[in-house]
């Protein structure tokens, strides 16, 4: 089962990873802080660890454990999020934060309503190809 979810997220992201990871010269380079970037990797961290928890959830078919972990990657994540960091970040890289926010949120959501699997997996692929787009556009520098 986890090859299976595995194969499906790498098979939605992989034309993505193929175009789009050229090299870090052709990346945007957002400068911020040791703080300020810390802090934004510790939000990436979150991330992988609300994937983790779904790919785990959806392998023993725990719904509510996947609706949980999803949760964890939503817009609640933001709360914490220092307006010093918000300002410094260009404005397409927020609008990609937001909506990855917003694909947890949405998948959690599914996750409680009993959507089938084949959904969820499909809402997760989407999500991480927001990831994969993120990192192939962005990258941070010491400011």
């Amino acid at each position: 089962m986890i090859m299976l979810a595995t194969s499906f997220v790498l098979g939605a992201c992989g034309n993505q990873l193929n175009s789009s990871l050229r090299g870090s010269e052709e990346r945007v380079a957002i400068r911020l802080s040791v703080k300020e970037s810390e802090h934004l990797r510790q939000g990436m961290q979150r991330y992988l660890a609300s994937v983790q928890g779904i790919v785990e959830a959806l392998h023993h078919n725990k719904r509510v454990a996947v609706s949980e972990s999803a949760k964890n990657g939503g817009v609640g994540m933001l709360s914490g999020v220092p307006a010093s960091v918000a300002v410094r970040l260009p404005p397409e890289f927020l609008m990609l934060s937001m909506d990855t926010h917003q694909k947890f949120d949405a998948l959690s959501r599914s996750a409680a309503a009993g959507e089938s699997k084949s959904q969820m997996l499909k809402q997760l692929g989407d999500i991480l190809a927001n990831c994969t787009a993120c990192h192939a556009k962005y990258k941070l520098t010491p400011n």
